[in-house]
């Protein structure tokens, strides 16, 4: 049986999720196409389509726990460190404000 993780994530950091991990990724990482990401894009998709800041904010500031499989987490672990690096930037520092520490299996 797989083991399953819950992590919770506000709306935003599931943008910056889906960001790092799909819209920059370009392939480099495999192990994106999994069900965990399509429940972040889906969650995504359900974005409101007003302008009315308001409601957006409340949108970005949701909470939800998703469950997530160990390999999911580390490939988003994977994402979010080795992807600007790639790039030649400085890693997302908003990254610790949405992310939670993950603790190595070793």
């Amino acid at each position: 049986m797989i083991e399953q993780v819950k992590i919770e994530l506000t709306m935003y950091g599931i943008a910056e999720v889906v960001k790092w991990c799909i819209d920059k990724n370009k392939g480099r990482i495999p192990g994106v196409d999994t069900d965990g990401f399509k429940r972040m894009q889906a969650l995504l998709a359900e974005r409101p389509q007003s302008g009315d800041y308001f409601t957006l904010d409340q949108f970005w500031k949701k909470k939800v726990v998703l469950d997530l499989t160990e390999q999911e987490v580390e490939t988003i672990d994977r994402c979010l460190y080795d992807i600007p690096n790639f790039e030649n930037v400085q890693l997302p520092q908003i990254r610790h404000k949405f992310w939670p520490k993950q603790h190595s299996s070793s």
